[in-house]
């Protein structure tokens, strides 16, 4: 009776054995998604008009986090993107802004600019290309490639270069992007990656699909009438583009093309239209079958961003028919990606999570005919008044080195040679800079370990403050005002939108998980994009990494 029940009881412990493993086993396939400049309030403004199976099947079968905040500052498409992959914020993975003053060349750098290896798949050459040499920490794509040797593949697709270079690291197989410039309407890579472009991506490339888009018309969705959620499509707060004599539909963008000329500017009009996040939909899809990912049984990962909504938003503003037509047209977009998934990988086979980069600010101009509160923070002026009181007090030289929208770089060559304390000459920059209108906080690298702020915005600037690459004074603006490089433009003229602060229409984004032991349901809990990876490394069972200073997420671990 006792080796009866010795053999049952060994039994029932291997059964349960299983059953864990089989919980625990992690997804085939992990996809990423990025929407570029998207709000949380976008998921409720228009939810009316989206779909069953695209934005409302992730939050009706999956779970949402509903209060995630950017917890740095600036918000922006390098750092976001950056930052979601690495699990740390700009203060440690590097990437402080889209670019930034580099002191030991004397100019702009880019966050994926590098001059050491050149782009693949080009018509035009080019005297630079784009890596992800900047990047200081490792990603998460970087982690599954590394404990599974090599196994896991790792493909980032997106129209723009940082919004594939940064998601897929320093390990990624390949990162593509769409470049207008040097190979209109065509996906390209970089020799960091490839000496050559793939078969499959030559073949995409060949079918020209870009070109079949510049020959339709973009129409709304719906009849305009149901844009309820939005402003009139003719106001006076949005960009006209070429070819357009108002910033109206419908947008015929085979005759606007004709005024072109055979310039390849004409392509970046796909950037601005639905058909960017088709073309980025159409080539991640022939990624995912050409590459076989989620096809054996090492997890790979595919990183998708759709960078159209970013332009649109720049362009016409957040409060536009255009933008929220773009949103309705994304909802088909992503429904048409989950099928093909399920069909391909398996339902229940892969994990999704989808989140966004930075959200936006609303246009100043459309702000102000609101009477809401709003402002122009006019850099050209700042740089002018603040040089001129420096030379004041330490003589009529150019002590400014670099004046940029947030942070403000002083020429520490010539206060070294005047003999002059570097920390006195910020604190009269810091003076006279938290005096000038708009300005909310001037901050020293020294205020920002010493602040007892309480806004919490000195801190999100202390999470983007690299020393290496940061400025010597940083600022941050009153809620609503924006800065601008633009000395002619009238606040009440300012058209399309803006973002980079720490204020909620710019930090709050949408953070969406589905798929392979995802549970349903929705938490208010405040947390960041900085904890997706984190999250990542628990679903995939990888070993963490020190450096992440975001923090696993319990309620879709469960």
């Amino acid at each position: 009776m006792r080796t009866r029940y010795a053999v049952l009881g060994l039994i029932l412990w291997a059964v349960s054995i299983n059953a864990q493993d089989t919980t625990t086993e992690p997804p085939k396939l992990v996809v990423g998604l990025i929407v570029d400049q998207m709000r949380f309030d976008f998921l409720e403004r228009y939810q009316e008009h989206f779909g069953e199976g695209g934005f409302k099947r992730l939050m009706r079968e999956g779970y949402s986090f509903e209060n995630t905040h950017y917890n740095y500052v600036p918000t922006v498409t390098a750092a976001g993107h950056a930052s979601i992959y690495t699990g740390v914020t700009p203060s440690v993975h590097g990437v402080i802004d889209n670019s930034w003053y580099e002191r030991e060349s004397n100019r702009m750098v880019s966050n994926v600019g590098d001059t050491a290896v050149h782009i693949v798949g080009s018509l035009v050459e080019r005297a630079y290309g784009y890596s992800p040499t900047r990047l200081i920490t490792r990603t998460i794509t970087d982690q599954l490639r590394q404990e599974s040797n090599s196994k896991a593949k790792v493909i980032s697709v997106s129209l723009k270069d940082r919004g594939a270079i940064l998601p897929g690291g320093r390990s990624a197989n390949a990162a593509y992007w769409n470049d207008w410039e040097s190979s209109p309407g065509h996906f390209v890579s970089s020799s960091y990656y490839m000496e050559e472009l793939p078969s499959w991506v030559v073949n995409f490339n060949k079918k020209e699909r870009a070109e079949k888009y510049l020959d339709k018309t973009w129409q709304t969705l719906l009849p305009i009438e149901k844009y309820t959620a939005s402003a009139p499509d003719d106001n006076p707060h949005e960009r006209v583009l070429r070819g357009k004599e108002t910033p109206t539909f419908p947008y015929d963008l085979k005759a606007m093309r004709e005024l072109y000329n055979d310039d390849p500017r004409i392509y970046q009009a796909l950037w601005v239209t639905p058909f960017g996040n088709t073309l980025t939909r159409e080539f991640a899809l022939q990624a995912l079958k050409s590459e076989d990912l989620g096809a054996d049984e090492v997890t790979d990962m595919l990183c998708i961003s759709f960078s159209t909504p970013d332009v649109a938003g720049h362009t016409f503003g957040p409060q536009s028919v255009e933008v929220q037509d773009i949103y309705l047209r994304l909802d088909k977009e992503i429904e048409v990606l989950l099928n093909t998934l399920d069909k391909r990988v398996g339902e229940g086979n892969y994990v999704l999570f989808l989140t966004s980069d930075h959200g936006v600010q609303p246009v100043v101009s459309y702000q102000v005919a609101q009477n809401k509160p709003a402002g122009l923070a006019v850099i050209p002026k700042f740089n002018q008044d603040l040089n001129f009181t420096l030379g004041r007090t330490y003589g009529a030289l150019e002590w400014i080195e670099y004046f940029g929208l947030n942070q403000i770089y002083l020429d520490h060559d010539l206060i070294e040679e005047k003999k002059l304390s570097l920390e006195e000459v910020r604190q009269s920059v810091v003076d006279f800079m938290k005096e000038q209108p708009g300005v909310r906080f001037a901050l020293t690298p020294e205020d920002l370990v010493s602040s007892g702020d309480s806004t919490g915005l000195v801190e999100m600037v202390k999470n983007g403050y690299f020393p290496e690459r940061s400025g010597d004074v940083m600022l941050v603006y009153e809620y609503g005002v924006m800065p601008t490089s633009d000395f002619r433009t009238p606040i009440s003229k300012v058209q399309g939108a803006g973002h980079g602060s720490g204020y909620d229409y710019d930090t709050h984004v949408p953070l969406l998980w589905f798929g392979k032991g995802i549970p349903q349901g929705t938490s208010a809990r405040k947390v960041h994009p900085v904890d997706i990876a984190p999250t990542l490394v628990q679903i995939l069972n990888l070993k963490g990494s020190v450096d992440m200073t975001g923090k696993p997420l319990p309620e879709v671990l469960k």
